[in-house]
């Protein structure tokens, strides 16, 4: 958990909020990412590049920081019920950073919404395989 949020990641945020349960472009997850980074005139390399590329376990996650998921497995306790969520290939923009180690994503193209950006959680000490690639936008 970060002390402060970037500006940008702000931003980011704020470009994303009106869009909650609504489609973004073509409904994919890569979609989201596009168009924030896009709207806030952020620099990415416009395909798999969405700013400073850091490791989670050594630096603190911002709302706003941006997350590639590969080949991921999730298992764990949720709400008092087990769970476990998988995610071949996938992007999502954080929104919230708890103490517990939850992070609430923005995003779409999944089981839960559908084609329509919703908002769900994962905690990070439950990843069970897989690699997940945390982004810091950048101007």
């Amino acid at each position: 958990r970060c002390d402060s949020v970037p500006n940008l990641n702000t931003e980011i945020l704020t470009v994303l909020k009106p869009y909650m349960g609504k489609k973004i472009l073509r409904g994919e997850c890569w979609d989201v990412l596009s168009l924030a980074l896009n709207e806030t005139h952020a620099n990415w390399n416009g395909y798999d590049v969405f700013g400073t590329p850091y490791d989670y376990k050594k630096n603190c996650v911002a709302p706003g920081d941006l997350i590639a998921f590969k080949g991921v497995r999730f298992n764990g306790v949720k709400n008092g019920m087990k769970y476990f969520e998988t995610m071949e290939k996938h992007f999502a923009v954080v929104k919230e950073v708890k103490p517990n180690g939850e992070l609430v994503l923005w995003h779409q193209n999944t089981g839960n919404f559908g084609r329509k950006l919703g908002e769900s959680s994962i905690f990070l000490n439950d990843l069970k395989k897989g690699k997940m690639q945390f982004f810091r936008p950048v101007n």
